[in-house]
Protein backbone atom coordinates (compact mmCIF):
# COMPACT_ATOMS: atom_id res chain seq x y z
CA UNK A 1 0.00 0.00 0.00
CA UNK A 2 1.33 3.11 -0.69
CA UNK A 3 0.93 6.87 0.48
CA UNK A 4 -0.85 9.57 -0.62
CA UNK A 5 2.29 11.50 0.59
CA UNK A 6 5.50 10.94 -1.27
CA UNK A 7 8.78 10.55 1.26
CA UNK A 8 12.04 11.53 -0.37
CA UNK A 9 14.10 8.99 -0.78
CA UNK A 10 17.05 9.10 1.54
CA UNK A 11 19.45 6.74 -0.34
CA UNK A 12 19.87 8.88 -2.98
CA UNK A 13 23.65 8.90 -2.75
CA UNK A 14 23.70 11.07 0.04
CA UNK A 15 25.01 9.71 3.66
CA UNK A 16 22.36 9.83 6.68
CA UNK A 17 22.56 12.97 8.37
CA UNK A 18 24.73 12.66 11.90
CA UNK A 19 22.44 14.14 14.63
CA UNK A 20 25.20 12.69 17.11
CA UNK A 21 26.24 16.69 17.65
CA UNK A 22 22.95 18.06 17.61
CA UNK A 23 21.56 15.55 20.46
CA UNK A 24 25.00 16.08 22.31
CA UNK A 25 24.61 20.23 22.08
CA UNK A 26 20.45 19.78 23.56
CA UNK A 27 21.32 17.21 26.27
CA UNK A 28 24.16 19.67 28.06
CA UNK A 29 22.60 23.44 27.06
CA UNK A 30 20.03 25.41 29.49
CA UNK A 31 17.15 25.34 27.73
CA UNK A 32 16.76 29.06 28.81
CA UNK A 33 19.25 29.55 26.19
CA UNK A 34 17.35 28.24 23.53
CA UNK A 35 14.18 30.15 24.09
CA UNK A 36 12.91 32.97 21.53
CA UNK A 37 12.62 35.70 23.98
CA UNK A 38 11.92 35.39 28.10
CA UNK A 39 9.42 37.44 29.34
CA UNK A 40 10.72 40.90 30.82
CA UNK A 41 13.50 40.52 28.20
CA UNK A 42 15.05 43.72 27.07
CA UNK A 43 16.65 44.31 23.54
CA UNK A 44 20.01 44.19 25.32
CA UNK A 45 19.54 41.44 27.82
CA UNK A 46 18.48 39.55 24.01
CA UNK A 47 21.43 39.78 22.33
CA UNK A 48 23.73 39.15 25.26
CA UNK A 49 22.42 35.75 26.36
CA UNK A 50 22.27 34.64 21.90
CA UNK A 51 25.65 36.00 22.30
CA UNK A 52 26.53 33.78 25.07
CA UNK A 53 24.29 30.84 23.22
CA UNK A 54 26.82 31.19 20.28
CA UNK A 55 29.63 31.16 22.24
CA UNK A 56 28.35 28.21 24.68
CA UNK A 57 27.13 26.00 21.35
CA UNK A 58 31.12 26.50 19.79
CA UNK A 59 32.47 25.23 23.27
CA UNK A 60 30.32 22.18 22.73
CA UNK A 61 30.33 21.50 18.98
CA UNK A 62 34.43 21.79 19.46
CA UNK A 63 33.85 19.39 22.66
CA UNK A 64 31.71 16.96 20.44
CA UNK A 65 34.47 17.09 17.82
CA UNK A 66 37.20 16.30 20.00
CA UNK A 67 34.97 13.19 21.81
CA UNK A 68 34.52 11.99 18.49
CA UNK A 69 37.77 12.06 17.13
CA UNK A 70 38.74 10.28 20.45
CA UNK A 71 36.77 7.55 19.80
CA UNK A 72 37.60 7.40 16.31
CA UNK A 73 41.46 7.16 17.62
CA UNK A 74 40.59 4.23 20.15
CA UNK A 75 38.48 2.51 17.87
CA UNK A 76 41.29 2.09 15.19
CA UNK A 77 43.94 1.30 18.17
CA UNK A 78 41.61 -1.41 19.00
CA UNK A 79 41.22 -2.83 15.77
CA UNK A 80 44.54 -2.30 14.53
Amino acid sequence: MSTIIPFPSLRRGRPPLDVGPLAYVLARMEPDLRELILPGESWEELMTRRQAEADILDELLAEYAEQAAEAGEFAEAVSG
